[in-house]
């Protein structure tokens, strides 16, 4: 069994696709193109595309959640998918149609159009995802599940029952000890036996003497 990825790791793959997801809504919402001081947003310019993007990413960061190796690394691989979808909606947008600029009343002949930082923002984005999609899909088998840990602490503690059967002892009394409490219950319970005992041997001996 290869050595689980680190903590710190794991905290980076899961957390950058939903940062990416964030930040192409945030940005589909804000104007990228400017014309004539109208201007029109991502959803606007890329028809919705790159919203529905962001909507995948959220799905992909769920199913991490709940698949195992297999499916973990098919949600990595269509994380990265995703993320060359967002900069492929990018890229191909770079302008808008006159008809687009037509539905907001903007004449064709207005003056130069100009484009905000905002589809930088998604395009960086979309790198992100491609790169924390092929990080999920290579380290799918050093994830560790619930299942794997749990399994651990059964086997640790079935070894540890048989190492005590090897000397000599009794698993389930030493569990006892070692709980709180237990000496204190068990040594008024010997000491009342040992009583007994004697008693029973002062009886014994009185009758024989008689």
């Amino acid at each position: 069994m290869r050595t689980p990825i680190p903590v710190v790791w794991r905290v980076v793959l899961a957390a950058s696709p939903i940062l990416a997801a964030i930040l192409v809504s945030v940005a589909s919402r804000r104007t990228w193109m400017e014309r004539a001081g109208i201007g029109l947003t991502g959803a606007d310019v890329t028809g919705g595309l790159i919203t529905a993007t962001a909507l995948m990413l959220v799905i992909t960061v769920a199913l991490l959640l709940v698949v195992k190796t297999v499916g973990r690394r098919v949600t990595g691989i269509v994380q990265a998918l995703v993320g060359v979808g967002i900069a492929a909606v990018v890229l191909t947008h770079r302008s808008a149609s006159p008809h687009q600029w037509a539905a907001k009343g903007v004449d064709a002949g207005a003056p130069q159009m100009t484009v905000t930082p905002w589809p930088w923002v998604c395009l960086v984005a979309g790198a992100m995802t491609i790169v924390t999609g092929a990080g999920i899909a290579a380290f799918a088998d050093r994830w560790p599940s619930r299942s794997a840990r749990r399994t651990g602490e059964l086997v640790g503690d079935s070894r540890s029952a048989w190492d005590a059967l090897d000397r000599g002892e009794d698993p389930t009394l030493a569990d006892f000890r070692t709980q709180p409490g237990a000496r204190s219950q068990a040594e008024p319970e010997s000491s009342e036996s040992n009583s007994d005992e004697l008693a029973h041997e002062g009886g014994n001996g009185s009758h024989n003497g008689r």
